[in-house]
């Protein structure tokens, strides 16, 4: 039986983040990567039944409109990963990038790797995504999901054993199967404690220098910025709560702190620029979930860091303007023309900054040089799949 797209991607997510065998959480792994033994084959029922699942549901995922199908950032990822992992060993992993806003990725046991567009969006450098990619190559390295499967499967049989034994004798079990449910998340945190260290092993043996805590500080930041605009209180946990599958944030920032500082000054190119060179190529697609989502804030804080970091041209300005106008304030319909307006002197702004510009003037009573700009994105893109409706609303 085929899986839906959405069904793999909440599978392989809860695969990649599963785990059992581990180094001491306390214990940075080795600097050297160890040699490759070749590609793993499944051992057992378990296994060959979790491989096949797999195997069956990537078939029905791979075709599927949630995958942004560019060929070119496959390779350029799996470039990336490769650097990172050793050329001997990264050719275990398929690499699917997914049109998902969320800061995300996820490798399965069989060897699929998920890439969501929102850990794009919020990488600067492909030192920063490194860190990441080797993150989730050591949980499949040190097979931390297979392992899981196990403990899961067995655990779940225990809750199931607990309940029918609970109703039998009318007693409450629930706290029972709570304290089993919570060993699981615990355990899975101290696995993602040793995929961070054996990702940041990867990146000190690549050539890429380690760069983690600087992904850590901006989504600390970009949490900051929506709990602000929506007048929460801001989070700054040093331990993780009793549900919590990861370290928080607050501690990852921490360690890989401290682990580069204990390196020190690194040398080794960050591959800036050629980040900032194959993700403008497709930036539209990069930031589609996140303009269009409902967290003005956090969405807006990721497009400034973006620019700071790696300079304004005229397609991520208009991203931004895009952002104001789809949120729509009276405000915001001044900014965002703003915004398009400069775009256009900068390089490699759409034609659709010039509609920006006619639709911001239009609604703000600027309906002369609304119509001026209208008829100049029809000039440039006559094709376009909404040059009916933009005709209709010159004519008006």
């Amino acid at each position: 039986m085929k899986l839906r797209a959405s069904s793999l991607i909440c599978v392989a997510a809860i695969a990649a983040a599963l785990a059992t065998q581990s180094v001491a959480a306390d214990k940075k792994p080795e600097f050297e990567r160890k040699p490759f033994t070749g590609a793993y084959e499944p051992q057992g029922v378990d296994e060959r039944g979790l491989w096949m699942e797999m195997d069956e549901a990537e078939r029905g995922f791979r075709d599927s409109p949630q995958i942004l199908h560019d060929e070119r950032l496959k390779t350029y990822l799996s470039g990336v990963l490769c650097k990172t992992v050793g050329f001997d060993r990264c050719g275990a992993a398929r690499i699917y990038v997914v049109k998902d806003h969320r800061f995300n990725a996820s490798m399965a046991p069989n060897g699929l790797m998920i890439v969501n567009t929102g850990l794009l969006a919020r990488m600067h450098s492909e030192a920063e995504l490194s860190t990441v990619l080797g993150h989730e190559f050591g949980h499949f390295e040190l097979r931390h999901s297979l392992n899981r499967f196990r403990a899961l499967r067995k655990g779940t049989d225990w809750l199931a054993w607990l309940g029918m034994a609970g109703a039998a004798t009318g007693n409450d079990m629930t706290a029972t199967q709570n304290a089993i449910i919570l060993g699981f998340f615990s355990y899975n945190r101290e696995q993602e404690k040793d995929a961070d260290f054996l990702g940041a092993a990867y990146v000190r043996s690549s050539p890429y220098p380690l760069r983690a805590s600087a992904v850590w500080k901006r989504l600390a930041e970009e949490d900051d910025a929506t709990r602000e605009e929506r007048k929460l209180r801001k989070l700054k946990r040093a331990t993780p709560g009793a549900t919590d599958t990861h370290p928080t944030g607050a501690q990852r920032f921490a360690y890989f702190s401290q682990l580069e500082a204990e390196i020190g000054a690194q040398n080794g190119d960050d591959g800036q620029e050629q980040f900032r060179e194959e993700t403008s190529r497709i930036l539209p697609d990069i930031f589609a979930g996140l303009v269009k989502g409902n967290d003005f804030a956090g969405a807006d804080y990721v497009i400034r860091s973006r620019g700071d970091a790696l300079g304004w041209d005229g397609l991520l300005l208009h991203t931004r303007a895009e952002l104001y106008r789809l949120r729509g304030n009276p405000r915001d319909l001044i900014t965002a023309r703003q915004f398009y307006e400069k775009a256009i002197t900068l390089p490699g702004a759409p034609p659709e900054s010039w509609r920006g510009i006619g639709l911001t003037a239009m609604r703000t009573g600027d309906t002369e040089n609304g119509k001026v700009a209208l008829k100049e994105y029809l000039a440039k893109a006559p094709t376009s799949n909404d040059s009916a409706a933009i005709k209709m609303l010159l004519e008006n």
